[in-house]
């Protein structure tokens, strides 16, 4: 799986430079991979259980509101870092602190899920 994974990883890569036209399929794809492999480790993780489903069920869907909640604000967050950044520092500087900006709040945005799902 981590072959496959750092595979399609360098693929996306590679595909920004030689075929840009097929780096949004590749970044789905990537996504998609991504989803369906933390989803089968909560499959594996509760399936010694007695009755799983319900288990299964709750994890999934505190994952998938997590990952909306995250990509939510690290969105808006780093839209507003770079609207801001770019009126005094430019190009560079407004892109690194929206990049930032975005992974903070994630972070920030999973470890409040951490606590409430507990």
């Amino acid at each position: 799986m981590n072959i496959l994974a750092l595979l399609l990883f360098s693929a996306f890569i590679g595909s920004m430079w030689l075929l840009p036209s097929a780096t949004p399929i590749l970044g789905v794809v990537l996504i998609l991979f991504s989803l369906a492999i933390a989803i089968s480790s909560i499959v594996k993780k509760h399936k010694q259980v007695e009755n799983p489903r319900p288990k299964i069920a709750k994890d999934v869907l505190i994952f998938v509101l997590t990952l909306l909640l995250i990509i939510f604000f690290g969105g808006l967050a780093g839209l507003f870092a770079n609207h801001y950044a770019s009126l005094r520092f430019g190009a560079v500087v407004d892109f690194v602190s929206a990049i930032a900006a975005s992974f903070a709040v994630g972070y920030l945005v999973k470890m409040g899920a951490k606590k409430i799902s507990r």
